[in-house]
């Protein structure tokens, strides 16, 4: 007998999911909503939740893997509290994003796609583009934006979170 768990939506997620499921009459529609609810759950999209949410929503894994695989804002592994991303369109790039990234390097010790050893930060990648040209250089942390920024403001940022831990 297999001790092995599976992911199940928690009782909040079902309700959610639940409710979803009313407002969308293709079931496949449901798979990116069925995906925010896990990674909601449990931080991130773990391999037996696909086969879940395929089941769940009444389509092949590969379709649901193909999704989580696709979109930047699905994570497949844990990351850490904050998830830093820093914007590498041209505008950015020409402003000084490459600058932002040295500075991250220097003071988390991490590059793209690592985590801190205390979990607290994950430099998950260079986005291609976070719409915020006019102010450009942007950094997304979690879900805030972050623009005009210079390495100096973004140490002070890491400092700050890094106090609130």
């Amino acid at each position: 007998m297999s001790t092995e768990k599976t992911y199940q939506f928690s009782p909040h997620a079902e309700a959610r999911f639940k409710e979803l499921e009313t407002k969308f009459p293709q079931r496949s529609s449901l798979v990116i909503w069925a995906l925010h609810l896990v990674q909601e759950d449990v931080g991130y999209i773990p391999r037996d939740a696909v086969d879940y949410v395929a089941q769940r929503v009444g389509v092949a894994p590969s379709w649901v893997a193909g999704v989580v695989s696709f979109y930047s804002m699905f994570h497949e592994e844990p990351i850490g509290k904050y998830n830093l991303n820093i914007c590498y369109n041209a505008s950015c790039y020409l402003m000084g994003s490459d600058k932002l990234e040295e500075c991250v390097t220097r003071k988390l010790g991490i590059k793209p796609g690592e985590t801190t050893p205390d979990g607290l930060f994950t430099y998950t990648r260079q986005a291609e583009c976070l719409a915020a040209c006019g102010k450009a250089p942007a950094i997304q942390v979690n879900e805030e934006y972050y623009e005009d920024l210079t390495p100096e403001k973004l140490e002070a940022l890491i400092d700050e979170l890094k106090k609130k831990g």
